[in-house]
């Protein structure tokens, strides 16, 4: 038996995934599948902390305060971008407030993932360039992290590669499946880079902005990165 969930928006908020909280504990769910883009999977993680914890999103807010185990978690990426299919990170808007806050821990990372691009093929030409503008500013901000390493550097040198290469192609032909599977594993290298040595400036102030202008987290990246 599924139950299915399908009422996330775009930077999922405090209300979001109270539903979809209830929703989980009345479906009796013995695990948890998030399929879609950055939002549907972190809100998929927030809700799965907050039901191992028996809390609101705004009460686990910071690092480590799950501190239970979660449900099974799986998870299917429809977008090459957020990277949070291998994250330990939930973002979530809290309008009221006017931000965005992050629930942060290894639990929320998933027990295995799918990358398929042919989930990919009908993504919007705009969807698809602010997405891969959010992969390539993990990928750069990783690389230039004082936390860096030679592995995690390989991952987001190779990431910014392929997103540089492939990304114009996948926005001019949005069927083009070997550039969309190009971009769904870059993504995922560069999602990996970022868990283990954060982000930078860039996503610092885009997480700021987002909530004042509710505009795509890719899209503010893309304006700030250059300066």
């Amino acid at each position: 038996a599924v139950t299915v969930f399908a009422e996330v928006e775009p930077d999922p908020s405090i209300a979001i995934i109270m539903t979809g909280l209830e929703r989980l504990r009345s479906s009796g769910a013995t695990a948890v599948l998030a399929i879609g883009g950055g939002s549907s999977i972190d809100a998929a993680k927030a809700m799965i902390a907050c039901y191992a914890r028996g809390r609101r999103p705004e009460d686990l807010d910071g690092y480590f305060k799950i501190r239970a185990p979660v449900l099974p978690f799986f998870a299917v990426p429809t977008t090459a971008g957020s990277g949070s299919e291998v994250t330990i990170a939930s973002v979530v808007s809290d309008p009221g407030a006017g931000r965005k806050f992050a629930i942060v821990d290894n639990k929320l990372i998933p027990a295995a993932i799918a990358l398929d691009p042919n989930l990919m093929i009908g993504l919007p030409a705009h969807v698809t360039a602010a997405t891969g503008m959010d992969a390539l500013t993990h990928a750069i901000e990783s690389h230039l992290s004082t936390l860096a390493t030679p592995a995690t550097q390989a991952l987001s040198a190779a990431a910014a590669r392929a997103i540089l290469r492939d990304l114009p192609r996948a926005c001019e032909n949005g069927g083009d499946i070997a550039a969309r599977q190009s971009l769904a594993v870059a993504s995922c290298m560069a999602g990996m880079a970022f868990t283990k040595v954060s982000v930078g400036y860039v996503h610092g102030i885009a997480h700021q902005l987002g909530p004042l202008y509710h505009l795509p987290h890719g899209y503010l990246n893309a304006i700030l990165l250059p300066y």
